[in-house]
């Protein structure tokens, strides 16, 4: 895949916004300088925590707004539960077979 921003083919590229962008153009281009060397951890709370839609508002971030994200936690996404239509485990203890789980087994000796 080709780089949006440099022109150069790599294998592995970041999807920002709309741009397919590379680890050396967001290194030189932005405040991530780490996502060349350690890890993008950084980078992607920030895409998670700002509007970003292209390139070129993954720039605009600045230090001081990253090092406020740090501090602050992300908001937590609402949870989603599923309804089961299994028996309470209550219930399988009632039943017969949950009495004497050896009883089956038993008659094979």
């Amino acid at each position: 895949m080709q780089c949006d921003i440099c022109k150069k083919n790599y294998l592995f590229l970041h999807f920002v916004g709309k741009d397919n962008v590379c680890n050396n153009c967001i290194a030189k281009y932005t405040v991530f300088k780490e996502i060349k060397t350690t890890s993008e951890a950084r980078l992607k709370k920030a895409l998670r925590a700002f509007d970003i839609n292209s390139f070129e508002d993954l720039k605009n971030i600045k230090e001081h707004q990253l090092e406020k994200l740090e501090n602050q936690a992300l908001p937590k996404k609402a949870k989603v539960t599923y309804k089961t239509n299994r028996l309470p485990k209550r219930n399988m203890l009632l039943s017969e077979d949950a009495q004497d789980p050896m009883s089956e087994m038993d008659q094979f000796w």
